[in-house]
């Protein structure tokens, strides 16, 4: 039986319809399921309960941040994805959570997989950076393994006192 988790992530309302279309083009020619650009700031959450927990100690207004390095990783969930120099905006968002963050890069998924996308072009990707992403959306995923179950909670729009759904 697969594990249900749940994750918090940071989000632009709009979505950058760059990385959305580039995103989407290599979810495709891979055959795996497309997702929303994102920065995960909380994984691995074992219950709706302790996530809503989580979510309303973080302490995080609406910014941006310059990505401006593309890496490759080892595993599923980092396979090819944008980085910041600044990580600053992401940690001070989390350092309230005790244990948190122990081994975390914040980072933006490009892809998700075991392998490299068929059409991955470092010189292509570079152009895409440096990149200037404003976000102004904290929301609550129900995750797991199966990227096509992913399931929105809630959100929390940054700079705004009204909460959906549970605040």
């Amino acid at each position: 039986m697969e594990k249900t988790t749940y994750s918090i992530w940071l989000q632009n309302s709009s979505h950058n319809q760059d990385l959305l279309n580039l995103i989407d083009k290599f979810a495709k020619e891979e055959s795996k399921d497309s997702f929303f650009p994102h920065v995960t700031l909380v994984t691995h959450i074992s219950s709706e309960e302790e996530a809503i927990n989580i979510l309303s100690k973080l302490r995080i207004n609406k910014d941006e941040v310059v990505f401006d390095k593309i890496s490759t990783g080892d595993t599923f969930f980092q396979k090819l994805y944008l980085e910041a120099s600044d990580n600053s905006y992401f940690f001070n968002a989390v350092s309230i959570l005790e244990g948190w963050p122990s081994l975390w890069v914040p980072h933006l998924s490009l892809c998700y997989g075991d392998e490299l996308p068929k059409s991955f072009d470092l010189g292509e990707l570079n152009e895409l950076i440096p990149i200037t992403l404003s976000f102004d959306t904290l929301s609550l995923f129900k995750t797991g393994p199966k990227v096509s179950e992913w399931k929105e909670i809630t959100t929390l729009s940054l700079g705004w006192l009204l909460r959906k759904r549970y605040f």
